[in-house]
């Protein structure tokens, strides 16, 4: 019997684990889209070799199947194997039935399929599931934390399976639920921002505003306006009132990167406005109430912050009530496959792209100081060099995997430096390049690292 899904696509995100088996790459990039606006987590596979192996592997919510891959599928799937959709032409419609019924797929849907028949059926299937994991385990399920468990795992690209990662991941869906101020931790390129969005998106505010705002790319002089706003008359230029971020971000969650670039008055300002929960624009001086939820963010070591006086101990106090630290890239490298396939997905946009072999060496043996950011840097250029889907070295930047001042093909020597050493002398090299690529221009070259011009002057300061 065919698989009709009726029940409507719910307005949450359906925030899953899909693999995708297909034979169709046309088919298999429009569902992907499909998918990944539910803010699922997709990988898609072509070859039956490739799906057996992901299979075993496990770790799946579900797996849709074109039924001319479901060779791939396991003859006896295990109770706790994820639930398979199969894609069936009408022509045959009695062979997915059949399979059905042996118990190899779940369900099946008639193909071509149409979008919200595709979200119906995984809506179902992924309740379904749910539901006999909470029988099988008494009251655990949906007490802790049911369909939203594992939302970091899906969100964009914090993608990881690592020790660390799981740490993360465990400390975001602790603290999401609450209405704590967070501070995010965590080296240039980590991907603090998408830590603070999936903050944001696991918590009760996910349905208003997420206003992100970089504080070291506003001159000192306009940020606190453009936080709190200001009235008609506070200044040269102010020919009307305008509401601030805060007001934007009312009910929501507010972003604040680089906190240690904000002035010492603003920084009185902001910790007045997280006490009393209130603003007073620019030139007003009738205070506003404000629900706002604030997540802050620094590159910088806080101690130093804090010990030259750049950023206030009672406003330091006020919003690290939960600090979070995103692990670099060097101190997750077995994670760095599963970023590569994610990564490559969304630049091939339906061409598929892929590593060769001695590419994948490459990235492996970088230290890559500059996080994530550099990796997709460096995955750009390849996608874009790449003959018929195929990343080379000679497609990655020269720099790459190699030591200052060594030739690649030469055998590695012994270490020689101390990791702190080696680690310097590449974040030298990096920012080096970054000013380079910008033509010499300091606040251009900054913007580009995610970092303020003041960090920028003080990293070249101390590695020349």
């Amino acid at each position: 019997m065919s698989e009709e899904a009726s029940q409507p696509i719910r307005s949450r995100p359906l925030r899953a684990r899909i693999l995708l088996l297909e034979t169709d790459e046309g088919r298999g990039e429009i569902l992907r889209g499909l998918l990944r606006n539910q803010e699922c987590r997709v990988r898609t596979l072509f070859r039956p070799e490739e799906a057996r192996e992901q299979l075993a592997a496990g770790n799946w919510d579900a797996v849709f199947c074109d039924i001319r891959l479901s060779q791939a599928l396991p003859s006896a799937p295990s109770p706790q194997g994820a639930p398979v959709i199969l894609l069936a032409p009408y022509d045959e419609i009695s062979r997915a039935q059949e399979l059905v019924e042996r118990g190899v797929a779940l369900r099946w849907l008639p193909s071509p399929v149409r979008s919200e028949r595709v979200l119906a059926t995984l809506q179902e299937t992924m309740q379904a599931r749910r539901e006999s994991q909470g029988r099988g385990t008494g009251e655990q399920g949906e007490a802790e934390g049911g369909e939203e468990k594992d939302i970091c795992r899906h969100f964009g690209l914090m993608v990881g399976e690592s020790a660390a990662m799981q740490g993360l991941y465990h400390q975001i869906e602790k603290v999401a639920g609450t209405d704590m101020s967070v501070l995010i931790l965590g080296e240039s390129g980590t991907g603090k921002e998408l830590v603070a969005k999936a903050i944001h998106k696991a918590g009760r505010r996910a349905g208003k505003p997420f206003i992100p705002v970089n504080c070291s790319s506003l001159p000192e002089n306009l940020l606190e306006s453009e936080l709190f706003g200001y009235v008609k008359g506070a200044f040269t230029g102010a020919v009307r009132n305008k509401d601030g971020l805060f007001v934007a971000a009312q009910g929501g969650t507010l972003f604040l990167d680089e906190i240690g670039s904000i002035p010492l008055a603003t920084q009185m300002a902001l910790l007045r406005a997280l006490q009393e929960r209130e603003i007073r624009p620019v030139g007003s001086t009738q205070p506003r109430p404000v629900d706002v939820r604030i997540v802050a963010a620094t590159n910088e070591d806080v101690d130093a912050l804090r010990e030259q006086g750049r950023i206030r101990q009672d406003l330091f106090y006020r919003i690290s009530a939960f600090p979070l630290h995103v692990p670099p890239l060097r101190e997750r490298q077995g994670d760095l496959p599963l970023l590569c396939q994610a990564i490559l997905e969304e630049l091939g946009k339906g061409r598929p792209l892929r590593l060769s072999p001695q590419a994948k060496a490459l990235l492996e043996r970088h230290s890559w100081p500059g996080n994530v950011r550099e990796l997709i840097h460096v995955l750009e250029r390849g996608a874009t060099l790449a003959e018929e889907g195929l990343l080379r070295p000679q497609d990655l930047p020269r720099e790459l995997g190699r030591e200052p001042g060594r030739d690649s093909e030469e055998p590695p020597a012994a270490p020689r430096l101390t990791l702190k050493a080696y680690l310097r002398l590449c974040e030298r090299e990096y920012l080096k390049r970054a000013l380079e690529e910008q033509g010499g221009d300091k606040e251009k070259a900054a913007r580009a690292l995610g970092i303020s011009v003041a960090t920028l002057y003080r990293k070249l300061s101390e590695l020349s």
